[in-house]
Order: structure tokens, then sequence, then C-alpha cells
């Protein structure tokens, strides 16, 4: 890990459950930027409000390190958990609630990149209503299946009576829209 992104990473650390200038999560980036000696979206361009601002060399996701900055674009990671339960003679049911977060415009700090396309991050203003900063996990490609199979008691919806059932839950992590990922550059 460079220097620089050393830096980053330390200082943008120190700031968990403060707010960095007005709030937006920009002003975590840029800030831990420029306490770095860093390039920041000011000095690379463009800065609008919804531009994709760049803050340094592209790196692949796979390749980032604690201290790179992300920038999001229509993000999506959906989370379906299904769950279906079923008794010895087939009567049963299933449920597939998902849950979805999401950032259409945003930008975060890598903290650390275990592998199998999660990384964590710090971030603020993560929610749109000016959050303080706080660590976080996403992903930047989906993962794969998992399903766990286990029996329990459970009560029948159609007479009441308590069984065994096999409750099988299969989790499905899906990831749309773009991450762009920054190395830190030297002012």
């Amino acid at each position: 890990m460079s220097t620089l992104n050393q830096k980053v990473v330390v200082w943008a650390s120190g700031q968990v459950g403060k707010q960095i200038g007005a709030g937006e999560c920009w002003d975590l980036a840029n800030s831990a930027l420029k306490q770095a000696g860093a390039q920041t979206s000011s000095d690379l361009g463009p800065t609008g409000a919804d531009d994709d601002y760049v803050w340094g060399t592209v790196v692949e996701p796979k390749d980032a390190l604690p201290g790179d900055i992300i920038q999001y674009r229509d993000w999506e990671m959906t989370t379906t958990t299904t769950t279906d339960v079923s008794f010895s003679d087939d009567y049963g049911w299933w449920d597939a609630p998902t849950s979805t977060v999401g950032h259409p415009h945003h930008t975060s700090v890598v903290t650390t990149n275990p592998g199998n396309g999660v990384l964590t991050v710090l971030e603020q203003n993560h929610r749109g209503n000016k959050e303080k900063v706080r660590n976080g996990s996403i992903r930047w490609k989906d993962a794969a299946p998992t399903t766990s199979i286990s029996k329990k008691l459970m009560k029948r919806r159609d007479n009441g009576k308590t069984e065994i059932a096999t409750i099988t839950i299969k989790v499905e992590v899906t990831v749309t829209g773009t991450l762009t990922i920054y190395r830190p550059v030297a002012k």
C-alpha cells in the first residue's frame, strides 16, 4: 500500500462518528485526500453536483487497496433470502423477501478488500440525510448463492400441529450499476 493510501485511510478512520465538512459523501473523500497531500476531485475535475468525480488513477475493484476512493453511479446491491419450509407430507410454504441498498451517486473510502467481491468502506451521507462517518460493507460483484438446510420443530399453518420441518434457506446477492475505484495521486 502506498504512503498516500495509508494517510488517506488513517485520517478517514479517525473520523468515524463525525460529520466532515457539509456532511456530503464527497466531503469525506476530498478531506482525506487533502490531508494526505493527494489530488482531489477538485484538482482532477469534473466537479458538478451530479458529475462522476475523478479521484486519481482508475484501478480494478479486485485490486482495490485501503485508502482508494470509490465513485458510485446507479449502484444497487439486492439480497434475496428464499425460505422454504416443508413437512414430511409435502405441505409447506415459502417466502422470498428482497432488500436493496443503493447509491445513485455516492463516494466512499476503501478500508479493506477481503476478496470475493466485498469491500469495506468509510462513508458519510450514506442515506442522503447527512449521516456521520461510519463503517460499511459493499459488494462490487454478485455473490455466489448460498444454501443452508436444517430441521426444527415448527407449527403448521394448515392444522396448527407442531411437527419437524425441513427449512431450506437460499441467499442470493446481485449487484448492478457502476463502481469506479481510484488510487490517490500525489499533488
